[in-house]
C-alpha cells in the first residue's frame, strides 16, 4: 500500500512516515506555492522516504490570507489550505495522511470532515498522531529525529502565508494574525533506534 503523507519537514509529519513506514510504502507530499524556496526534498532524503512537491496557485494563497485579516486569526485560513491539500493529495494517491495530532487546533479535520474527505475522494485519510498528546510526540521525536527548533523553519504553507500578508497588509498584519513566537520544527537527521 502506498501513502501519500503531507510532508512540512517538520518533527509531526516526520514522525507520521516513520510510524506508517512498516506497513506501508511512503512517499512525502510537500503542498507549496512556490513563493519561497522549498528544500523538503533535503529532510526527505535524511529520513530515507520519496518525496514530491504538490503546486498550488498563488489565488489560494491571496484568498487564505484575506480570510486571516478578515478573522484576525490564522486557524479558518489554516484548515481551508490543509483541506484543499489533502484534496489535491487525494488525487494522487489511494491513502493520505498528515501529522495533525491531538492537540492541534489548526489545521485539524473534524469527524465529520475526514469522512466527507474519504466519501468524496475515494481514499482513506490516515492520522497516525491523532491520539498522541504533546508530550508524548515530543518523547517519540526525542527518541527518532535530530530536530532544530525556531520560527518559520519548516516547509509548511505558514510561512509562504506570512509572506504573501506581509507583501499585501503589511509586517504589522502578520504580527496582529499569526501567534507571536510560534515555534516549528525542523529534521535534520535520524536516529538509529535499537528496540
Amino acid at each position: 500500500m502506498k501513502v501519500g503523507i503531507l510532508f512540512s519537514g517538520g518533527k509531526d509529519s516526520a514522525l507520521a512516515a516513520i510510524l506508517l513506514s512498516p506497513f506501508a510504502q511512503i512517499e512525502l507530499a510537500t503542498v507549496s506555492f512556490g513563493i519561497v524556496p522549498n528544500d523538503a526534498a533535503s529532510v526527505a532524503r535524511v529520513l530515507g522516504f520519496p518525496h514530491v512537491i504538490i503546486g498550488l496557485e498563488a489565488a489560494l494563497a491571496t484568498a487564505t490570507v484575506d480570510a486571516m485579516i478578515e478573522d484576525g486569526y490564522p486557524n479558518r485560513g489554516i484548515n481551508h489550505l490543509h483541506k484543499t491539500a489533502l484534496e489535491r493529495a487525494a488525487a494522487r494517491y489511494q491513502v493520505v495522511a498528515d501529522g495533525t495530532r491531538r492537540d492541534d487546533k489548526a489545521p485539524l479535520l473534524n469527524v465529520r470532515e475526514a469522512r466527507s474527505l474519504e466519501d468524496r475522494s475515494a481514499i482513506d485519510y490516515v492520522r497516525p498522531l491523532l491520539g498522541y498528546g504533546r508530550r508524548a510526540i515530543d518523547a517519540l521525536a526525542d527518541a527518532h529525529l535530530e530536530v532544530t527548533y525556531g520560527e518559520c523553519i519548516s516547509f509548511d504553507y505558514e510561512v509562504e502565508l506570512r509572506r504573501v500578508m506581509e507583501s499585501s497588509y503589511g509586517s504589522e498584519a502578520v504580527e496582529a494574525v499569526f501567534p507571536q513566537e510560534h515555534i516549528q520544527s525542523r529534521v535534520t537527521g535520524r536516529k538509529s533506534v535499537v528496540f
